[in-house]
């Protein structure tokens, strides 16, 4: 009766997590997207910005919202519009300043949805004291070492990690 309800206990966890990777395949490759575009940011490289934002545009509009669970469709509903947006500003333009200026709401608009969506890796949420004009900007990051998307290589390390979503 034991090994019964292991196997069962054991079965219900696999299934809770096979269903929490299926409802985060969309976000997961929005995320990943979103990666290529803050890394091209740190390397300060308008053209290459542009079209990883053309990539992270696509990503949006190919979530599926049936696949998302309550809580991560209601989050999305409420910036989908905010982050196509921004993902468009990005991409028709070279000009990095401009492309800076709306990553950081595109920022704070994907962090509202990985909070609830439950990421399958750590996903670092760092903050520049000096972007935005000394009001200070987040991004999101795979990796815990700070290379700051707002100064590239004038201050790549300007920054520190404030939080880890998991």
């Amino acid at each position: 009766m034991k090994s019964i309800k292991l196997l069962m206990a054991t079965a219900i966890i696999l299934f809770a997590t096979i269903a929490n990777a299926q409802t985060n395949t969309g976000i997961n490759k929005v995320l990943s997207a979103y990666i290529q575009l803050k890394d091209a940011l740190v390397k300060s490289d308008g053209t290459s910005s542009s079209n990883a934002s053309k990539t992270l545009l696509t990503a949006i509009q190919e979530v599926n919202m049936s696949e998302l669970n309550t809580d991560t469709h209601a989050q999305w509903m409420k910036v989908v519009n905010d982050l196509k947006e921004d993902a468009e500003h990005i991409s028709e333009t070279k000009e990095i300043t401009h492309q800076r200026d709306h990553f950081m709401s595109l920022s704070k608009n994907l962090y509202a949805v990985l909070k609830v969506s439950k990421s399958e890796t750590p996903v670092y949420y760092q903050f520049c004291p000096m972007a935005n004009k000394g009001k200070g900007a987040n991004w999101l990051s795979l990796e815990n070492k700070i290379k700051n998307p707002y100064y590239g290589n004038q201050m790549l390390t300007c920054g520190k990690v404030v939080e880890t979503i998991q």
